[in-house]
């Protein structure tokens, strides 16, 4: 056969390849809403997704432009297979581009996730503060102590770790040359709580003195909170605190810890992790389970917890294993009583909280909680509060 029929043959073939290519291609996307409504359906996102539930398309909106862009943004939010591409948009970030694909989220050494917040206050680029506001801060907690003693509770203080200070090693070069010099927060807060006369729990202090105590990590590379055998360890240990410096005489605490089977993480094991949107799960730590458990019951004091969600991983299982009765577990800004939450507008709106008063004046200690990242904020001025209305307390 002649060449010159060979090629023009094969050249043929060649181009109908490319049409049935291009053809199934156009079917393809012509079908993605009809398959992307079902493959969303299995998908969810984590995240604040906009909405549009009170849209408008009156005459006026439609003359000023206000109806198209409201139908422009529900059709971004909500048109069929957006979830799913979503999380392949991400993923293909994370992977291939080493990438966050949440501008929330540092993605350190060896794939270590942290919020940029806490790794710039361990750092000292956000400005530390300055001495006269631990001086006022002590000033303070010493009245709120006089004051609950004077009312007859006591008060105790819970200090919980970041993760930016253990995994510093883990934070990406490019922040580490931002460091600066100097004590940070945690560093001014602890001198200044070892010199006062407060009852306090220093669970970073407690950290660098039993790191080997327990096999699980205090933080897995994939959340910002810290790992529940640790919290719990850290609880039950303050527990002991608590009995030893306290009139209540509190039952033992019993931990178990073990892996968790399959390696399946509890919440917030892996946090940060899931708000990436990301197709696969993380695969690169070994994830356990805890339990804190009462052998031995004796006297069960009323407490009220004011902090962050550091304490769920901790403090609530103080509660849950029935060492305290709980009035209130105030948590940034919610308060969960007797199993219910209350979420209030902002994390300093107690006015909002109609009968926090009937709580704390139930409770026979106090307890805040803070996390070495929010020092410069603690307790978001419920210590103020309390101090401008002694009666709450009874």
């Amino acid at each position: 056969m002649d060449k010159t029929v060979i090629n023009s043959t094969e050249n043929q073939h060649d181009n109908n390849t490319w049409k049935y290519f291009f053809v199934l291609l156009f079917m393809l996307i012509l079908l993605y809403p009809v398959c992307g409504f079902f493959i969303d359906k299995t998908i969810e996102l984590s995240g604040v997704t906009a909405g549009n539930e009170n849209a408008v398309f009156g005459f006026t909106e439609i003359m000023d432009g206000s109806a198209q862009a409201t139908w422009n943004s529900i059709i971004d939010n909500s048109f069929p297979g957006r979830k799913a591409l979503i999380k392949l948009r991400s993923q293909l970030i994370f992977s291939a581009f080493k990438k966050s694909p949440n501008s929330n989220v540092i993605i350190g050494k060896d794939n270590y996730l942290f919020e940029p917040e806490y790794v710039y206050k361990e750092l000292n680029i956000y400005p530390v503060s300055d001495d006269s506001y631990f001086e006022d801060l002590i000033s303070k907690l010493d009245r709120l102590q006089e004051l609950c003693t004077s009312k007859g509770k006591e008060l105790y203080i819970f200090v919980t770790p970041t993760k930016a200070h253990f995994f510093r090693d883990k934070i990406p070069q490019n922040y580490l040359s931002m460091a600066n010099d100097g004590e940070n927060n945690y560093d001014k807060f602890a001198r200044y709580l070892y010199s006062s006369n407060l009852k306090y729990f220093d669970c970073h202090a407690y950290y660098e003195e039993h790191k080997g105590d327990l096999e699980a990590p205090l933080y897995y590379s994939t959340g910002i909170h810290w790992s529940h055998p640790w919290g719990q360890l850290c609880a039950k240990e303050f527990a002991s605190y608590i009995a030893e410096n306290s009139k209540w005489h509190l039952g033992t605490l019993e931990q178990k810890v073990k892996p968790s089977k399959n390696n399946v993480p509890t919440f917030p094991d892996t946090d940060l992790y899931d708000s990436l949107n990301l197709i696969m799960r993380p695969s690169g730590d070994q994830y356990f389970k805890s339990k804190l458990k009462v052998v031995d019951e004796e006297e069960v004091p009323t407490v009220f917890y004011r902090g962050g969600s550091f304490m769920g991983q901790s403090l609530s299982e103080l509660g849950s294993s029935g060492l305290f009765n709980v009035s209130a577990h105030f948590e940034n800004n919610y308060c969960i009583i007797n199993g219910d939450a209350r979420t209030f507008s902002g994390f300093d709106t107690y006015d909002e909280f109609g009968d926090v008063g009937k709580y704390l004046s139930e409770s026979d200690i106090l307890i805040l909680e803070v996390n070495e990242g929010a020092i410069p904020t603690m307790s978001w001025g419920f210590i103020d509060y309390l101090l401008e209305n002694p009666n709450l307390l009874g």
